[in-house]
């Protein structure tokens, strides 16, 4: 990457809202308004290279908390609400770990810790949440090294500690997916991620075996003479991944079943010519299935993914493979039961001599947000990266602003267990002189665990209709909240509701109370 499920909420469940509500049809209204306003919005974050965060490598925690914070507050404000952070970009990582060193693209140096025991993980996980905003780890499980250079490397990398699970290729270093000692280690890295972290998702992207080099072939025969059994080489190599995906995904439900769990592929499984039953329309160079090892639709058939995240890096209409084609084609092939989004080419706008016609202008992306949004299957976008918005040049962060005028949602999401449903009182707003007061309560007898975990405020009156307003921060366990409606018009006579939501983003109630005039 670095180069280059719509959930079905069931009818009673909405039904048992309604009757649950004090205004019955004013409440349906905006129940279905809030399932309107259900969308992924989020960017990658890379680490590696300093591509995004941080800027420049320090130990310094106060510029390292001031750089993550200044960049979610612009994201926020260009409609995101969901960040993907490159905690694990090669063999190192950007929290403290047992299992591998600092990174040298967090404070200048590998193994060299932020002062302080700052630990920016934990930071930048507190600073979204408090925000209304998830934040998923991004892991890169089998890269190694982004050289070949071994001098510069900790005591504790994985290139010092297990040199013997170390591949070199293309001028890169990369652990061998077919080792048992491999996966066995990365199931590690995941369990201390999850166990130390309130994280809201761990996340792949497309880099499982490398990407080919011409007449380079990746070193693994030996492993492959060790652990074949009587499979050819290509179709091993894809069960590797495949069993490291199932793996991963066991372990985190077992653990924290609402951490969303995911991949990023290449964005074209396989061309027709490959394969002409399933195949997509396009003629690109590589596939993910045939080149990178990484069956995205064995993960989506056997449920070992929540969701999948197809990165769709090309414009709408580019003839060898357009983002409208593949959109289709992940749409249609993608099961109902996993989630599926897109990923879109951020960095390439106003910077793409190869298509300058689509990418020359700042319409190419809310063309492909615009065309996901008639396709029910898709739930939303990801872009890459934060800078490529943030830093373009062109005004790519105000043009997002404006393609996600109001906050969202974020989907819904499969749970193991029904919902439980939770009353809201919500008492009759008050003009203040920092606006409308609006106050809500749960039973303060529920303990902190089943408290919900956030809540929506919408807002309906003045002829305009009902809109989120506003998003509570995550995890406040909370009894009794509050907020300041500042946009409201003092001569206009609003409907407001809060619905409360779990850690699924599923509505558990809702209640409405009409202000004075």
């Amino acid at each position: 990457m670095e180069d280059t499920l719509i959930s079905r909420r069931c009818l009673f469940t909405l039904l048992f809202i309604a009757f649950l509500c004090t205004c019955g049809r004013a409440q349906h209204t905006i129940l279905q308004n809030e399932t309107a306003d259900r969308e992924l919005r989020a960017v990658w974050m890379a680490t590696v290279l300093n591509i995004d965060y941080p800027q420049n490598p320090t130990p310094s925690a106060a510029t390292l908390q001031a750089d993550f914070k200044s960049q979610l507050y612009r994201l926020r404000q260009a409609g995101m609400n969901a960040i993907f952070v490159q905690v694990r970009p090669a063999g190192d990582a950007i929290y403290p770990s047992s299992l591998a060193p600092w990174s040298e693209w967090l404070t200048g140096v590998q193994g060299k810790a932020p002062v302080s025991d700052f630990d920016p993980l934990a930071y930048m996980i507190k600073t979204a949440h408090a925000q209304g905003i998830e934040l998923h780890a991004w892991v890169n499980p089998y890269r190694v090294a982004m050289t070949m250079d071994s001098l510069d490397k900790a005591p504790n990398h994985l290139l010092n500690t297990h040199p013997e699970w170390v591949r070199a290729y293309n001028g890169r270093r990369y652990l061998d997916p077919g080792l048992p000692e491999v996966r066995a280690h990365l199931g590690e890295v995941i369990d201390e991620l999850i166990s130390n972290y309130d994280l809201d998702g761990i996340h792949f992207d497309d880099y499982f075996y490398p990407y080919p080099a011409a007449g380079q072939p990746f070193p693994d025969r030996e492993t492959f003479a060790r652990y074949r059994r009587s499979q050819q080489l290509a179709d091993w190599r894809r069960g590797n991944v495949n069993t490291f995906i199932a793996e991963t995904h066991r372990r985190i439900k077992a653990k924290k079943p609402w951490i969303h769990f995911g991949i990023s592929p290449y964005g074209v499984w396989r061309n027709q010519s490959q394969d002409p039953v399933r195949g997509s329309a396009t003629r690109a160079s590589v596939s993910s299935y045939d080149d990178l090892y990484g069956d995205a639709l064995h993960w989506a058939n056997n449920g070992t993914v929540d969701y999948l995240l197809p990165q769709l890096y090309w414009s709408m209409n580019y003839a060898p493979a357009g983002y409208k084609v593949l959109a289709d084609w992940w749409a249609a092939n993608t099961p109902a039961s996993v989630a599926l989004y897109t990923g879109h080419a951020a960095y390439k706008v106003g910077t793409d001599p190869a298509d300058p016609d689509a990418w020359n202008t700042l319409e190419e992306l809310p063309n492909q947000v615009a065309y996901n949004r008639n396709l029910p299957a898709v739930s939303g976008s990801v872009f890459f990266s934060s800078k490529s918005i943030l830093l373009n040049p062109f005004g790519l962060a105000q043009r997002m602003a404006d393609v996600y005028p109001a906050p969202a949602l974020l989907p819904e999401r499969i749970a193991p267990s029904p919902v439980t449903m939770r009353k809201v009182k919500v008492y009759k707003p008050k003009r203040t002189e920092k606006g409308m007061l609006l106050v809500w309560e749960v039973d303060k007898k529920l303990p902190k665990e089943e408290v919900p975990y956030y809540y929506a405020v919408y807002r309906s009156g003045g002829g305009t209709p009902t809109t989120l307003l506003h998003i509570t921060p995550y995890g406040q366990g909370c009894h009794r909240l509050h907020y300041y409606d500042t946009t409201a018009d003092a001569a206009v006579s609003y409907d407001y509701a809060v619905v409360p939501l779990d850690r699924y983003h599923r509505a558990l109630s809702g209640n409405l109370q009409a202000s004075v005039r």
